[in-house]
C-alpha cells in the first residue's frame, strides 16, 4: 500500500466490482480478474483500518497517561 492510498475511493471501487460480479454476466476471465482485484483492495482496506485503529489506540493511551 502506498502513501497515495485512498480508503474511500478503494471502497467505492470494491463495491462497483462486487456489483459487476453479482450480475453474473461477465466472461469468466474478466470475473476472475475483478475478483483478484477485489481481494487486493480488501486486503489494502483492512491494513489501512488496522493502522488507523493502532493510531487511535496509541493516541488514547497517551491521553490516558500510558506509554
Amino acid at each position: 500500500m502506498n502513501k497515495e492510498f485512498n480508503f474511500e475511493e478503494s471502497l467505492k471501487e470494491l463495491e462497483k466490482n462486487v456489483e459487476l460480479l453479482e450480475k453474473g454476466d461477465l466472461p469468466l476471465d474478466e470475473a476472475i480478474k475483478l475478483f483478484e482485484k477485489g481481494i487486493t483492495i480488501s486486503k489494502d482496506c483492512s491494513k489501512y483500518l488496522e493502522e488507523a485503529k493502532q493510531k487511535i489506540s496509541n493516541l488514547t493511551d497517551i491521553e490516558n497517561g500510558e506509554s
